[in-house]
């Protein structure tokens, strides 16, 4: 594995990882019993950030290599891992498009939020040598539902005051959507979609600190007007909703692709 002396697009937003919506907690148990895994399990979690899969997971499963390209990233979930008592993680600072034989088989490999960084054919390709012939792929993000939470329209028109019409990120993959990729690869064309809903509640500086957790607005963005910003959004928002207290309904959609053998698909 190369070291980690590349730039990543999350080492700020790796701070403010705790303002993002959770996942479904449905979402890993539809996971753990679609893939049948458990404490024999090895999983491996690509691009897995400050461990918001890898902590969870490795409660059902015997060990977690915990992989992102971030060392700020894992340095959070070394964090939290030890606050949450978790001694079966492995954390690796290396790219999804670097994995090899050499780390071993995995029973299930997951991507929270993270594939769409990635060169989805060549990964693909990859994790088909590495999982196991029983073993499959989950990938774990929002709902297809846009806008997710109440409060983001009116938070992005803000955003744009101060940073103007915000681009994709030139460092994710071209192609939006995840499904043309696992067609394409043939080992993983074969998937299930299932979405899962969550009741989730947050206030303003939670609002605050999610948007600054994004690879588009993070707070060195807003440079010398980051407090203007955080004013003006707060106004907004409680003119939106005065109690400033925010209840959203949301989802998770989690997508499994068993693995296949390439040898019986015709």
């Amino acid at each position: 594995m190369a070291d980690c002396a590349f730039d990543s697009p999350f080492s700020e937003a790796a701070h403010f990882y705790d303002f993002r919506a959770p996942y479904a907690s449905q979402a890993l148990t539809y996971v753990r019993d679609a893939i049948g895994i458990g404490q024999s399990s090895r999983a491996l979690d690509l691009g897995c950030g400050p461990g918001t899969i890898a902590i969870p997971l490795s409660q059902m499963v015997g060990q977690v290599l915990a992989i992102d390209p971030s060392e700020d990233m894992l340095n959070q979930g070394r964090i939290r891992s030890a606050r949450a008592n978790c001694r079966n993680i492995a954390w690796l600072c290396a790219r999804a498009e670097e994995v090899t034989e050499a780390l071993g088989i995995f029973d299930v490999v997951t991507m929270g939020q993270s594939f769409h960084w990635m060169d989805r054919d060549t990964v693909l390709r990859r994790l088909a040598a590495i999982i196991a012939s029983d073993g499959g792929l989950a990938l774990i993000s929002p709902g297809q539902r846009r806008p997710q939470e109440s409060w983001e329209a009116l938070a992005g028109e803000v955003i744009v005051r101060y940073l103007g019409p915000r681009a994709r990120h030139p460092q994710m993959n071209p192609e939006p959507e995840n499904e043309p990729s696992l067609l394409r690869s043939g080992t993983f064309s074969r998937f299930t979609v299932r979405e899962f809903s969550m009741q989730f509640e947050r206030d303003v500086p939670s609002i605050i600190g999610n948007i600054y957790s994004m690879s588009t607005s993070p707070r060195s963005a807003f440079g010398d007007r980051a407090a203007l910003f955080e004013r003006d959004l707060t106004e907004s928002l409680l003119r939106l909703n005065p109690s400033g207290v925010f209840k959203e309904q949301l989802e998770t959609q989690v997508v499994i692709a068993r693995k296949q053998d390439m040898e019986f698909i015709g």
